[in-house]
């Protein structure tokens, strides 16, 4: 569930990149982020406010899934994550 549209847009992830310690993709739409035990839910939290375009939904637990339309929705959101948290 996307949070309410009174929240404000955010797009800094500095002090959430300690926390990421893997990117991975599986199949064409879904990108698994692999992070520190109880990291997960602040990073999904910051992932959803940002409201990217190229995200459907995130799913978090100790690990976090990322759902996206397709192939080249996958590709620009691994570009982000990559660019965001150094891996």
């Amino acid at each position: 569930m996307l949070p309410e549209s009174g929240i404000a847009v955010k797009n800094d992830f500095s002090t959430l990149k300690q926390f990421v310690r893997e990117v991975n993709t599986a199949g064409t739409n879904l990108t698994v982020l692999r992070t520190t035990i109880g990291a997960a839910q602040s990073v999904a939290v910051a992932i959803d406010t940002a409201r990217w375009p190229e995200v459907i939904g995130t799913i978090s637990g100790t690990t976090h899934f990322i759902a996206t339309a397709g192939a080249r929705e996958q590709h620009k959101l691994g570009e982000r994550l990559h660019g965001l948290f150094g891996l």
